[in-house]
């Protein structure tokens, strides 16, 4: 049974690979391939003629170069998922985060608050937590879906999606696991178009190619780029309401397997994953009993041991050293 999951497990690793990565990769290299060849004046054929007359190491030499440039394309933006998704979302770094960050968050939260309640509820966080509006779009789907088992449960999902992952029944996971490689599937695709626009633009400019090439390559890249955005938004929701799937039908399913009792009413479960997120978070030990509140007119508690006497000694230094001095200055004058 292990060896069968473990192959099923590397079938799929190799099936989505090529879905995300490697067949994007093969048409950014190929789009390249055709601009460098049209940027030259070459007519199909042209390079027709002219790969016919090449010997067969060379061929062969082109061929492997070409295929190893389409494994390094596509193994970058494989790896460089995680990294193209917290970009997407916003995620910039402090610098940029201060300038195109706020201005982002800014045009966001006036949307927020121009928006219906019904179509806001997916694509933006509540209106009582405006501080978490994100720079993007796509930072604030995720964020709403991110926010959702926190604002009805008390659940930090940052903290309790990785437990509650493997605790989801084969369908709901299958369904989760597509829903993400589809997200990540066209935020790979608006990359690349991206980098086709600029990378194909460049290669005329520096060839001289015909502005009207010039032209199809931004315009073209950037629409690309546009339209695979846009879908990564639709498969951002889709993956946002299958993640408040999982917290509303299988957290209790959580609570079974951390040994906790069911819960009676809202606000009882709420305090208890509050107190789970805690241990979680700091090592608070769920059944630790908050201090009680100290009243305003309430003096704080001396602290034992030395602190009230060295501050003491401190002051009865100073003082000395005050007394020594004005001394040592009027001796000398009234001898």
């Amino acid at each position: 049974m292990f060896t069968t999951t473990l192959g099923e497990a590397a079938q799929f690793a190799s099936r989505r690979f090529v879905r995300i990565a490697l067949l994007p990769g093969l048409v950014f290299c190929l789009l390249l391939a055709g601009v460098a060849c049209i940027a030259g004046e070459r007519t199909p054929g042209a390079v027709l003629r002219a790969w016919k007359t090449q010997p067969v190491e060379s061929k062969t030499l082109l061929v492997m170069a070409f295929l190893i440039t389409v494994l390094l394309v596509a193994t970058f933006v494989d790896a460089a998922q995680s990294a193209l998704l917290r970009c997407a979302e916003g995620y910039w770094g402090r610098r940029a985060d201060q300038s195109l960050g706020w201005l982002g968050r800014r045009c966001h939260r006036l949307r927020l608050l121009e928006t219906a309640d019904g179509a806001a509820q997916l694509l933006y966080p509540p209106r009582s937590r405006l501080h978490e509006v994100m720079p993007t779009r796509l930072g604030n789907i995720l964020k709403a879906a991110e926010l959702y088992p926190q604002m009805r449960y008390g659940i930090d999902a940052v903290l309790v999606w990785p437990r509650l992952f493997h605790l989801l029944p084969g369908q709901l996971l299958a369904t989760l696991v597509t829903a993400r490689a589809e997200l990540s599937a066209l935020l790979v695709r608006t990359t690349l178009s991206c980098a086709f626009a600029v990378l194909g633009a460049a290669w005329v400019a520096a060839q001289g190619g015909s502005a009207t090439l010039l032209l199809g390559c931004l315009w073209g890249g950037a629409l690309l780029a546009w339209a695979c955005y846009r879908g990564a938004l639709n498969a951002a929701v889709v993956y946002g309401q299958h993640v408040r799937v999982a917290f509303d039908l299988h957290r209790a399913d959580l609570l079974e397997a951390l040994g906790e009792e069911s819960l009676p009413g809202p606000e009882v479960e709420r305090e208890r994953w509050r107190r789970i997120c805690l241990f979680w978070h700091r090592g608070i030990p769920t059944h630790h009993e908050n201090p009680p509140a100290q009243s305003p007119g309430t003096a704080a508690p001396d602290v034992p041991g030395m602190q009230r006497g060295f501050a003491f000694s401190l002051t009865q230094v100073a003082v000395a050293a005050v007394v020594v001095a004005g001394l040592g200055g009027a001796l000398p004058q009234c001898v």
